[in-house]
């Protein structure tokens, strides 16, 4: 039985990895949420009250992942003075200072990348990598993309949140 268990989690794991699917998440009230940034400090989502947040959940060792940081990069330049805020979320087993020379030097990201935890991924209800979660500017969750994602795609999540 546990094998079975075992198989069943890494298959959720592997199909969802590049799965496209969209799901909507119910959510009540503004959300929020504390973790630490790459260099240890502590954050958190109510800094981004007021502005609509691309929510990017991703490991390092996520194929799917990866080739979406192209055109988060793109939205973050080109959206940042309009009131978007691009934040990437590490859930990897490895540590924040294992990641960040894979974060700033080999993928060169610039917006802000912050490492998660098991609480984390609970809250957000996380299966599989990428999830990207579009929040908008009261602070609650307007959609869930789970997969990989492309430029298109997000903008039209951000644009019905408002933007």
């Amino acid at each position: 039985m546990k094998n079975l268990t075992i198989i069943f989690v890494l298959f959720l794991m592997l199909t969802g990895c590049g799965k496209k699917d969209t799901i909507p998440t119910v959510n009540d009230g503004g959300i929020n949420f504390t973790v630490k940034d790459l260099d240890g400090k502590t954050v958190s989502l109510s800094e981004y009250r007021g502005k609509t947040v691309l929510l990017n959940i991703w490991a390092t060792w996520c194929g799917p992942c990866i080739k979406e940081i192209p055109d988060l990069k793109e939205i973050h330049t080109e959206q940042k003075n309009n009131g978007v805020v691009v934040l990437g979320v590490l859930l990897d087993s490895e540590s924040p200072e294992k990641a960040k020379p894979i974060v700033y030097d080999e993928l060169k990201i610039d917006y802000p990348t912050w490492y998660g935890d098991d609480a984390f991924a609970r809250q957000f209800q996380v299966a599989a990598f990428p999830t990207t979660v579009i929040i908008d500017k009261e602070g609650k969750v307007v959609s869930t993309m789970i997969g990989q994602q492309n430029k298109e795609r997000f903008m039209q999540a951000l644009k019905k949140a408002g933007h």
